[in-house]
């Protein structure tokens, strides 16, 4: 049997690296070949333009990436950039460019996606992660133009907030700076600090941390600067660290270049990130900082073993957007009782109609999602809460869903208690396949919420059943459903037109 070799190309602000993986009978990825080559396409980028002369770099180092596949006689190539090409102005241009030049197809992730394959690596890499996160676990992802911080908690996902604080961004904003200050250090602290600080005005309070992971594209420096082997994860004591901290305040990038034979576009950047982490270590109060090795790279084939080849997940990617999604809720003091209902009958209406619908599983997840997070607006404004609702959910992170679907969640939201959502000039204008989708998975909510119209949980038993010109709903009541049933009527107009059958309702009285 022919081996199953996989090759993920990531072109970054600073680097672009190419790694290639076996993929063993059990799904999972084997590293069988890395090459690194520094682009400093970020760095050098003018008013968001990346300029010819760094496409023709780049395009010469893809090429020799072509090269190796065709020498490896890759089965499958993913390629991706991050946040160099998503601020570009000209990525359009240099994305065809590159397709016609060396063949690759980039696909730019959003904010989201990368932190979600950065996270996703960690996760599967470190073998005590389920262990960890029973305690208070903080992971940091610091990248060139911003920052993740992530927040688990009991074995839950907690929270998670991006902030444009990036150790290339840092960087590039005070580097003029520098030759006009002696405390230069001090006003990069400053700097870093008062970001910070709006962080942690939003994040959860009441959680005592015991970990710190922290990764960002420069960490190998780090560890090599600490000591360790630059490509083995290491745990570094709050002291051992301090060390390497006091080393970069004291030491500027144009020796550690020529002392440390750091890449002179790096250097500048290894201050902001210790400081980042100094200011993490100071705040969390833990005692060490784990620094793992794992790349983009190992996060986007995790992900593709897991969807084609069964590889088994750490934490299934749904559960954390799920319990993200919870958390938010309960920040917006929603109805519990009233939610957990509307969630659970969205799903069965879901899975009784999904293979009739022309649904997908993922689908499945962006219903149970918005059926979750649909009456955070009433926190804002009892009045036409679900506009507010869709401003939350559309200025929240969520790592791992998309900004489309993070955008479908929210119309879903917004549409739901709307008589006629066709109405809606925004609406109208989105694409075809997407306005289909919504639709549907915006009926079914708006059955399952009239459903439990009183906010009092009357049903108990409910079965759903799909007839070929019907769907019937049969439950059982505690109580008089008469508000209900009058919800209910003036909610399934738009099942009936998204779908094409009616939705009936029958209920019965317990004694």
């Amino acid at each position: 049997m022919a081996k199953k070799l996989v090759a993920v190309v990531d072109v970054g602000s600073l680097t672009a690296r190419i790694k290639i993986f076996e993929i063993g009978a059990n799904g999972v990825p084997k590293t069988i070949e890395t090459i690194r080559k520094f682009t400093s396409i970020g760095a050098k980028s003018v008013d968001g333009i990346i300029p010819p002369e760094q496409v023709d770099e780049l395009c010469s180092c893809l090429q020799g990436f072509t090269l190796k596949c065709k020498e490896y006689r890759i089965h499958k190539v993913i390629a991706v950039a991050t946040s160099a090409f998503r601020d570009a102005v000209n990525r359009d241009i240099v994305i065809e460019q590159i397709r016609a030049r060396t063949g690759f197809k980039i696909e730019i992730l959003d904010t989201s996606m990368e932190c979600f394959y950065q996270n996703l690596a960690v996760r599967e890499s470190y073998p005590d992660f389920e262990k960890m996160i029973s305690e208070g676990t903080m992971l940091l992802d610091i990248g060139s133009r911003s920052m993740q911080a992530t927040v688990y908690d009991k074995s839950e996902f907690i929270f998670s907030q991006n902030m444009v604080l990036g150790s290339l961004r840092i960087s590039g904003m005070l580097s003029t700076l520098q030759n006009r200050t002696t405390h230069y250090s001090d006003v990069l602290e400053e700097f870093i600090a008062q970001d910070l600080n709006d962080y942690h005005a939003v994040e959860p309070k009441g959680i005592t941390y015991k970990h710190l992971i922290a990764f960002s594209g420069e960490m190998s420096f780090i560890r090599r600067l600490a000591g360790y082997d630059a490509f083995e994860e290491c745990t570094l004591t709050k002291e051992q660290f301090m060390k390497v901290y006091d080393y970069l305040i004291k030491t500027r990038p144009t020796d550690l270049t020529f002392n440390q034979n750091i890449p002179a576009h790096i250097a500048p950047l290894l201050l902001p990130v210790t400081m980042i982490i100094k200011d993490m270590l100071d705040y969390t109060g833990v005692d060490q900082v784990y620094m793992p090795h794992a790349s983009l790279s190992d996060g986007i084939v995790y992900n593709y073993c897991h969807e084609h080849f069964g590889m088994r997940l750490v934490i299934p990617p749904s559960q954390d957007l799920v319990s993200g999604a919870r958390n938010i809720a309960k920040r917006y003091r929603c109805d519990k009782k009233h939610i957990e209902f509307v969630e659970k009958r969205s799903l069965e209406i879901f899975d009784c109609i999904q293979k009739f619908a022309g649904l997908e599983n993922r689908e499945r997840l962006l219903l149970q999602m918005a059926a979750i997070l649909h009456e955070i607006g009433k926190f804002v404004k009892a009045q036409n809460h679900n506009e507010a609702a869709y401003s939350l959910i559309e200025s929240t992170d969520f790592i791992g869903l998309s900004a489309d679907e993070l955008n479908t969640i929210a119309y879903i939201v917004r549409l739901y208690p709307v008589d006629k959502p066709y109405a809606n000039y925004s609406f109208r204008n989105l694409p075809s396949k997407k306005k289909v989708t919504i639709s549907k998975l915006t009926a079914i909510l708006r059955i399952a919420d009239s459903l439990d119209a009183s906010h009092t949980e009357k049903i108990k038993n409910m079965s759903v059943t799909l007839y070929p010109d019907r769907l019937h709903i049969s439950c059982e009541a505690r109580a008089d459903m008469s508000f209900e049933e009058w919800a209910f009527e003036h909610r399934c107009d738009l099942f009936e037109e998204v779908m094409g059958i009616e939705a009936r309702l029958r209920v019965r009285r317990q004694l």
